[in-house]
């Protein structure tokens, strides 16, 4: 799930060009796109915030 989600998170910083950006989709829908969980993707989001490696709000991200 945390490889699937960084590769995710970091293609779409790719795509932007910066490394704070906007994810088209929910969190059910990011899940289903990963084909991960819902809630062990939220859990690994949380763990990658905690570690200082990523901030996010709703469907806004950063790559810290």
């Amino acid at each position: 799930t945390r490889e699937k989600l960084l590769a995710f998170l970091s293609s779409q910083a790719q795509t932007t060009g910066s490394r704070s950006f906007r994810v088209q989709y929910n969190r059910q829908e990011l899940a289903d796109y990963l084909s991960v969980d819902r809630s062990a993707m939220s859990s690994e989001l949380c763990k990658l915030r905690d570690a200082g490696i990523l901030k996010f709000h709703k469907n806004d991200f950063e790559l810290l």
